[in-house]
């Protein structure tokens, strides 16, 4: 007579092909598991290893292995479940919604997430007085209506669709980010005078040199909420944007290489700096085609809340 781990280890496949065959099947079946849990769990932030993103490694092998236990265990149910799992994907992708080749995509990309890191930039020390504070300054005239127009068109011309309420300052922020650098030329100021261009003069042009571009940048994420500052190094200025905590960077940086930049973002690390208050900012730079990228390379000297 049968016992009920001769019916378990005999379930599709016998002995070492079995055991084989459910893990290798707990593997696939993971994945999209773990691509719903990801942006919804609370993330604890825990250093990378080994170019590895370390929480979402010991979550996929967490669900690994519970899937791997169940279909021991369980082996009826779990291959039951998984079948009518199938058939809901292949229902789905026959009338055109999200099937097998958008899960195969979503593989690709969680694999590819798992060695994505957020990395921490040096603390900024020794900043001298920001040269030109009071001229940038008012050169941000976000509540003129020609800057704070521009601001709701672009904060709505891309990725307008449902937003959770919590990232919809950060998503209409990327989006006027979007707008602007991929529009924005570089033009040099006069050879003799440094000039400080309004944003409202900036926004019929979308051209003009780094401290135009951080004021302009500046003056429309204000305009709709948002946290803006502006960083000065030895030869540069550019705007940087408050994502919030540690949990907050993570949550960018999910949206950011996931569903906001994926061409653009979804292999690349994502750099911030953090603030006294552990607040995490990132990049806006016009010299960039997606907000968290590498900074210049030259020393911070100043920064500049506005």
């Amino acid at each position: 007579m049968a016992t009920e781990e001769d019916k378990t280890s005999s379930f599709p496949f016998g002995g070492l092909l079995g055991v084989a065959w459910q893990v290798l099947l707990a593997m696939v079946a993971a994945l999209p598991i773990c691509m719903y849990l990801w942006p919804r769990l609370p993330l604890m932030s825990m250093p990378s290893m080994w170019g590895l993103s370390l929480e979402r490694l010991l979550l996929f092998l967490l669900v690994w292995g519970l899937l791997v236990f169940l279909l021991r265990r369980f082996p009826l149910i779990s291959h039951g479940a998984l079948i009518v799992a199938v058939g809901v994907v292949t229902v789905q992708g026959m009338r055109g919604g999200h099937g097998f080749r958008d899960l195969f995509d979503g593989y690709r990309h969680t694999l590819s997430a798992l060695s994505q890191n957020t990395k921490a930039l040096p603390d900024v020390t020794e900043l001298r007085p920001f040269k030109g504070a009071a001229e940038l300054r008012a050169s941000m005239d976000y509540t003129d209506p020609v800057v704070r127009s521009f601001a709701v068109r672009s904060a709505t011309t891309w990725f307008n669709g449902t937003v959770p309420e919590s990232d919809r300052v950060l998503v209409q922020s990327f989006s006027i980010f979007k707008v602007i650098n991929n529009a924005w030329i570089y033009v040099s100021d006069p050879a003799d005078a440094e000039y400080f261009a309004k944003a409202s003069e900036s926004v019929p042009l979308l051209a003009g040199d780094c401290d135009d571009h951080a004021v302009l940048m500046a003056a429309c994420i204000k305009a709709i909420g948002g946290r803006v500052r502006l960083v000065r190094t030895t030869g540069h200025i550019y705007p940087e944007l408050c994502v919030g905590d540690a949990q907050g960077m993570q949550r960018a940086a999910w949206l950011i290489r996931t569903v906001l930049f994926p061409e653009e973002a979804r292999y690349a690390d994502l750099f911030y700096h953090t603030d006294a208050n552990g607040d995490r900012w990132i990049n806006l730079d016009y010299t960039r085609h997606y907000p968290g990228g590498p900074v210049m390379s030259e020393n911070i000297i100043g920064i500049l809340h506005v």
